[in-house]
């Protein structure tokens, strides 16, 4: 159901990502081509720029075989992991989100550098907070609109 963000999903992703109501808790826009889409895998896919001491990774999420959209998480050098999620509406209260958000988790688990997890998402996000609380994730405060969640990674 997910798999490492590849250049090959550029169309599945510009199509999965069109929709106006993914955007009404983010900071952008719906992407304008599909090589605009590719671009950003790309540069994406070169990692963290130097220095920052982060690691990015990417993932697309399939349904059934076609794209609805993806995971992403960023690693600090601490081995804390921002996990962060964007789902195509038409697989909205399925669980899909879940599935690969929790397949997300599994392969973050799995590097011995990722001590906790975290996440946030917008005060009036309703899906993402229920969504969070589902992963096993804690709410630890707000800032402004912004709430912040932590999952620790291993007891």
């Amino acid at each position: 159901m997910i798999e490492p963000q590849d250049p090959s999903h550029a169309d599945g992703l510009y199509a999965a990502l069109r929709d106006r109501r993914i955007y009404t808790f983010l900071d952008q826009e719906p992407p304008t081509s599909v090589e605009g889409v590719r671009e950003r895998i790309e540069r994406i896919g070169r990692g963290a720029p130097p220095g920052t001491g982060q690691t990015w990774l990417n993932w697309t999420v399939f349904d059934r075989g076609t794209v609805v959209g993806y995971t992403q998480a960023t690693i600090d050098a601490g081995g804390v992991a921002s996990l962060a999620y964007v789902l195509t509406p038409r697989v909205w209260g399925r669980s899909i989100a879940f599935a690969a958000c929790d397949l997300t988790i599994a392969e973050l688990e799995a590097l011995p550098a990722v001590v906790e997890i975290t996440a946030d998402t917008e005060e009036g996000n309703a899906r993402s907070h229920a969504l969070l609380r589902r992963l096993g994730f804690q709410r630890t405060h707000q800032a402004g609109e912004d709430v912040f969640y932590r999952r620790p990674n291993r007891p």
